[in-house]
């Protein structure tokens, strides 16, 4: 295992503005994640284990620029993750992605499963058709599901099936990070 740091968090906090009777005085906010900091090393697996509505996921979410930190740092293999923008943003994030908990609200409705597993790799440009296709033969393969419902859409499958087809997406890019929010829950 390198000794390289892959991801190093440091004092991140999230919050949301909370709205109050008046729309006059200062802004009150929540604060969903506050002041946490953790490194991991390249081939490291790290859990964040607490109660339920504790920020696990939040946290996670901000890591991902899913949601928005108000402060703290997150270095992803030597690069400033929070201060990217827009096409440096887009770039990025083929080296990071998420697996989500609920694979129902997480997979669009109106896309057929193979164009899910292949948006990752649409986004970034960098493969021909022939190449994409492969790769989603191979992901589809790898996470058990059969090649003739790549033409399905998300209702068509079960959770599990749902969650595995979230699990390919998620593998498509072969991103140095992958962030899992109870990613076998439904499986």
């Amino acid at each position: 295992m390198s000794n390289e740091t892959l991801l190093n968090v440091e004092n991140l906090g999230v919050r949301f503005a909370v709205k109050r009777g008046s729309s006059w005085g200062n802004k009150s906010y929540l604060h969903a994640v506050d002041d946490i900091s953790f490194d991991i090393k390249r081939g490291e697996t790290l859990a964040i284990v607490g109660e339920s509505g504790s920020g696990k996921t939040t946290a996670a979410l901000a890591v991902a620029r899913l949601v928005n930190a108000w402060k703290g740092k997150v270095d992803l293999a030597g690069t400033d993750f929070l201060s990217l923008d827009d096409e440096a943003l887009r770039l990025a994030r083929a080296q990071v992605q998420f697996i989500f908990q609920d694979p129902y609200s997480s997979l669009n409705p109106r896309l057929r499963a193979e164009q899910i597993v292949r948006e990752p790799l649409d986004s970034l440009g960098t493969m021909s058709d022939a190449d994409k296709k492969q790769t989603v033969d191979r992901l589809f393969a790898e996470v058990g599901l059969r090649p003739e419902q790549q033409r399905l859409f998300p209702h068509q499958f079960s959770g599990g099936q749902r969650q595995r087809i979230g699990i390919a997406r998620a593998l498509a890019t072969q991103p140095d990070l992958i962030i899992c929010d109870e990613p076998v829950s439904a499986l």
